[in-house]
């Protein structure tokens, strides 16, 4: 025998309107405290104070680079007797222009950190309030947004930046090589693809002072 649907009387529905509702306003109190300990501590200052953190940790590494850059090609200028050539400027934009690039990749880097920092902020807000939409506890949700903050707020470790001038430095090598190859065959049995100036007697260009 078929059994008829019977609607729950006026009281059931009234009691699960007023269940719902109060799971509602648990849920709103649960979102208030969530963003609450969420924008108390996760602000534009602690962004950007991300992105300086890579920066204070990267920019002495990038000038540290620079500076021994610097000193390889003024020994290999010194060394071919190339530190009056004319070519000499030309190496030396090109090591700046390395520099420059290699700066605005450290401030990319940097920006980027502080925009992954924000979006795993992010993150965690929609997740904790997802959970709290799920079990409708404002208690839970509270304690767990300051546990995650407190996780999220910990120092993380950077990576080390590598070589940025490396290509550079070898460069300088290759490029001696080369030329002095080129010298002492008199281009007859190898001829560098190119002449600095730098690294040859032969071919050297210097200023008349």
């Amino acid at each position: 025998m078929t059994q008829l649907f019977t609607p729950p009387s006026n009281k059931q529905a009234n009691l699960a309107r007023m269940d719902e509702a109060q799971r509602q306003q648990r849920v709103t109190q649960g979102t208030s405290a969530i963003n609450s300990t969420f924008d108390g501590q996760f602000n534009d200052d602690y962004f950007n104070g991300r992105t300086q953190a890579f920066n204070d940790y990267a920019t002495p590494q990038l000038e540290e680079q620079y500076g021994k850059a610097k000193k390889a090609l003024t020994f290999a200028l010194a060394r071919d007797g190339g530190l009056d050539s004319s070519n000499r400027a030309s190496r030396e934009g090109e090591l700046q222009q390395a520099y420059d690039t290699a700066k605005r990749g450290v401030a990319d880097q940097a920006l980027s950190y502080g925009n992954q920092s924000r979006s795993q902020i992010e993150e965690a807000r929609a997740s904790l309030i997802s959970s709290l939409n799920a079990s409708g506890d404002a208690s839970q949700a509270a304690t767990g947004a300051i546990n995650r903050a407190q996780a999220l707020s910990q120092p993380t470790a950077f990576s080390p930046i590598g070589q940025l001038f490396g290509d550079f430095t070898s460069s300088l090598g290759t490029q001696a090589a080369a030329e002095r190859a080129s010298a002492a065959t008199g281009g007859a049995l190898y001829k560098s693809p190119y002449d600095t100036g730098l690294f040859s007697s032969s071919g050297s260009v210097r200023n008349s002072r």
